[in-house]
């Protein structure tokens, strides 16, 4: 996983997604449905990197319990269209098989991201 976020967001190499996402691989919690495939996930990695700039991600703890690894980070960048610094934290949970990521539960605090942006205001949350 230290691999996965260095490569693939602190390098900004999308080819190290062909890499180390499974062909069917599947990550939830990225957006309302899971995001599927090799396809999918640049979908969602170019829209993200379209969004944020200067994105880096720092591993703080990876757990291992056989094919599965837990990765707490936390995540900073540059919001395109303000301007403003974000940061926030979160979890990933993979099941990884022959090197790829064949599943990942993904829980990334994006309540806390779109406060920082002003897509959602503190008042709508009271």
């Amino acid at each position: 996983m230290l691999r996965w976020y260095n490569e693939v967001w602190n390098n900004d190499n999308e080819s190290a997604i062909d890499e180390m996402f499974h062909h069917e691989g599947k990550a939830h919690g990225l957006g309302a449905d899971a995001v599927i495939g090799i396809a999918g996930f640049k979908t969602f990695y170019n829209a993200f990197r379209k969004d944020y700039k200067q994105v880096h991600v720092t591993v703080d703890k990876t757990l291992l319990d056989g094919d599965y690894a837990v990765t707490l980070c936390e995540v900073k960048a540059i919001h395109r269209a303000t301007g403003k610094p974000i940061s926030f934290s979160g979890t990933s949970i993979a099941d990884i098989r022959d090197g790829k990521i064949v599943t990942a539960w993904n829980y990334f605090d994006f309540l806390s991201l779109n406060i920082q942006i002003g897509k959602i205001s503190p008042e709508q949350l009271a």
